[in-house]
């Protein structure tokens, strides 16, 4: 096993055991269970379970906003932004399932964790940036008129709420794991057209 497949197989492992017991109720012995290797390989890479959190979400909101990244900077069309900011949220989603209800479960006993990560982004500027290429592009007339809360809420729900209700899904849709991979593959494209489509100017 590689230095680096092993760091990630534990990240992958830890996030399971986080989401599923929290912080305070992970134990290092189950995220190496998990991980199937020994206690002492875990302790090589990783400290304690706490900075293996911290490395973990840190990791999950970079990649997040190097998405929203496509929104703001990319100088392709904005139709083409919205696909590739819809590809890049279920594709990094996809990655750690449990991760979104891992982070919400997380900050609500802990608010602070939020404000720590946060500091070193500029969250005002990412804001202020979104909001000028909406006002771009309804000033164009190539888009309705649209609050980035709406068009940012509108995404990251048809995006994300379909992987975090998998076992729901698959259940009541009697799917298969390979089926409702297929399934969530193919919404890259129908939930783009679905944003796409709400932002036409109606006629």
């Amino acid at each position: 096993m590689s230095e680096l497949s092993a760091q990630e197989r534990i990240k992958i492992a830890a996030t399971k055991v986080f989401t599923l017991k929290g912080l305070e109720g992970a134990r290092m012995q189950d995220i190496a269970d998990e991980a199937n290797i020994n206690k002492a390989m875990l302790h090589y890479y990783f400290r304690n379970k706490k900075q293996l959190f911290e490395i973990i979400f840190e990791e999950k909101l970079h990649k997040i906003f190097g998405a929203m990244e496509l929104l703001i900077f990319s100088k392709d069309a904005f139709e083409n932004r919205i696909r590739a900011f819809v590809e890049k949220q279920i594709s990094i989603v996809l990655e750690f399932p449990v991760m979104p209800i891992f982070v919400m479960l997380e900050v609500r006993k802990n608010p602070e964790l939020l404000e720590g990560k946060f500091k070193n982004i500029p969250l005002d500027v990412i804001r202020d940036n979104f909001r000028k290429v909406i006002d771009a592009e309804v000033m164009s007339g190539n888009i309705r008129r649209i609050s980035l809360e709406e068009l940012l809420m509108n995404v990251m729900s048809l995006c994300i709420y379909p992987i975090i209700a998998e076992p729901i899904l698959k259940y009541v849709l009697d799917l298969n794991q390979e089926s409702y991979f297929e399934l969530i593959e193919a919404r890259k494209k129908s939930v783009s057209d679905l944003i796409i489509n709400d932002l036409k100017i109606l006629k």
